[in-house]
């Protein structure tokens, strides 16, 4: 399987400049990129590999920078090495993240003009939510308790790849990208609490407040989209 990747890889570095499907009058690139991601650092010890989503756009300046937009969607599960730890209950944990964030691409020139390769930056706000839901295990009449806690932040989102062209209008993209998320506090809020607690009593820290395991958020990301050019 190497081989044939590394052969691949050789031919459309090695190839003619016939370019089939290249046009150097497109200005925009405007895709969907799906895959998995995983959590890295502290944040793994509490969450699991995922789904990664996002929409892409870009505007190329030239034939070799470009300019864009990215929303995306990742999902992680819980690591039942933190969250099943205690048989008395079933926990149900959701992390999401939300990026929206600014990019700059620069393509590398290949031989084949319908391979792309690029290494691009993204910049912007990531919309952090991390719901719990624990339901007793230990009782005839379990009453479920749920919560969530939210913040955002400011991060960055490097990555390298490569664009090749399919037809006229198309391309596939191939994406390995980085999320670092920095700056979290020590505790978050608990929200959405349930069931509901009388607002005159007075809650405990630990009743209140979700204390965080990380105070930042990295992940690798490995996604494959389809791009209309134009």
């Amino acid at each position: 399987m190497k081989i044939l990747l590394l052969a691949f890889l050789t031919l459309l570095l090695t190839s003619s400049i016939s370019a089939q499907y290249y046009n150097k009058e497109d200005r925009f690139i405007v895709g969907l990129n799906g895959g998995v991601v995983k959590p890295l650092g502290d944040f793994a010890d509490e969450s699991k590999p995922g789904m990664d989503l996002n929409l892409n756009a870009k505007m190329l300046l030239n034939p070799r920078i470009g300019v864009g937009f990215s929303l995306g969607f990742m999902n992680f599960g819980q690591n039942d090495d933190l969250w099943a730890g205690d048989t008395r209950v079933k926990n149900d944990v959701k992390y999401q993240i939300i990026p929206i964030v600014f990019t700059g691409t620069y393509f590398i020139q290949a031989y084949d003009l319908d391979f792309r390769p690029y290494a691009s930056i993204g910049f912007g706000y990531f919309l952090y939510r991390n719901h719990v839901e624990s339901t007793p295990t230990n009782t005839y009449t379990p009453i479920r308790s749920e919560y969530s806690v939210s913040t955002s932040k400011l991060g960055l989102m490097p990555s390298v790849g490569f664009m090749y062209n399919i037809s006229k209008t198309l391309a596939v993209d191939v994406n390995l990208k980085y999320t670092y998320i920095p700056n979290f506090e020590e505790k978050l809020e608990k929200k959405k609490s349930k069931p509901a607690v009388d607002p005159d009593i007075e809650l405990t820290d630990l009743q209140k407040y979700r204390y965080l395991g990380f105070d930042k958020i990295t992940s690798a990301s490995l996604t494959v989209g389809l791009y209309y050019r134009f």
